[in-house]
């Protein structure tokens, strides 16, 4: 075997003996975020900002079809791995406008909604109301900032559960999420790309290149947990579905999602209205999204 071989095989195994260590995967998931969609955030828009200007599509989103199948699946995949009972109490991180907290809350016996945008918190505590339930508490606070003693959340639920938030991003905010937990921890985030046609199509306009990744894949919370010890059940699936808004809808919401990344000059106005009304029909603009999913369930009690 000559040494250029010999060299091969050992960076291989170098590699190989790196992926079973845990802070190869904490360093791979701060990496990612670092040329991510998130990162190219304007640091002048307070991450808040972004997420209150968000709120009324959120809201739409929850009445959808699309989003009561999601919910559907996520609780099923509970209730068979025999997670979700009516005397547990939960901690819902991200709770966004309750697309979740709502439903749980029909199903255990408390849910801890924390939820710092103000104006997401504002829907979900209206959403709350018109359910008439009572066991819902609401907590205005930024998940990677809370103290967990101060606020008495420690070893409190029986499940903490995370949906698709910014909040839990790297190794700290997840073993957060575990100190938090008496016996059961969830987590679904994105298991790949995601695709959606016309945000792509303007992001190379207005940018001049591909739209980053959004930072956050599955991937490294899954390896970090195997490596570390934990047993975590997997399950991916792929969401598809379309929108459909009327032309001003479409080019106010496409404005309001690049605002977070530039500033929305006369120039970038005239694009977005022009896209959107080359892409309409009979004044509907349609925008297509599809996704890839993947959801973890693990026992904080478990490690070797």
């Amino acid at each position: 075997m000559n040494e250029r071989h010999r060299g091969e095989e050992t960076n291989v195994s170098f590699l190989l003996s790196q992926l079973e260590e845990p802070r190869f995967w904490r360093e791979m998931w701060v990496e990612a975020r670092k040329d991510s969609l998130s990162a190219r955030r304007r640091r002048e828009v307070a991450p808040l900002d972004y997420w209150n200007r968000l709120a009324g599509r959120f809201a739409r989103w929850a009445g959808q079809e699309h989003t009561r199948k999601r919910v559907n699946r996520v609780l099923a995949w509970l209730e068979q791995q025999g997670v979700l009972n009516s005397e547990m109490e939960v901690l819902d991180i991200g709770a966004g406008v309750g697309v979740f907290t709502v439903p749980l809350a029909h199903r255990v016996a408390k849910v801890v909604a924390l939820e710092p945008a103000s104006a997401m918190l504002e829907v979900l505590k209206k959403r709350v109301e018109a359910e008439g339930l009572s066991n819902v508490r609401f907590l205005d606070r930024e998940w990677e900032k809370i103290d967990l003693a101060t606020e008495g959340l420690a070893a409190k639920f029986d499940l903490v559960f995370a949906s698709l938030t910014p909040g839990v991003r790297d190794v700290e905010t997840l073993e957060k999420m575990m100190a938090c937990s008496r016996k059961w921890c969830f987590l679904c985030d994105f298991a790949g790309r995601r695709l959606s046609p016309a945000r792509e199509e303007l992001w190379r306009l207005i940018f001049g290149r591909e739209m980053p990744l959004p930072g956050h894949n599955i991937i490294y919370p899954l390896n970090y947990l195997y490596v570390t010890g934990y047993c975590p059940s997997l399950h991916v699936w792929v969401d598809e579905w379309d929108e459909e808004m009327s032309v001003g809808e479409a080019v106010s919401s496409l404005q309001d999602l690049f605002w977070s990344y530039t500033e929305i000059t006369t120039k970038i106005k005239k694009l977005i209205a022009s896209y959107v009304e080359k892409h309409s029909v009979k004044g509907t603009f349609r925008e297509k999204y599809r996704v890839r999913l993947g959801m973890l369930l693990w026992s904080v009690n478990i490690t070797m």
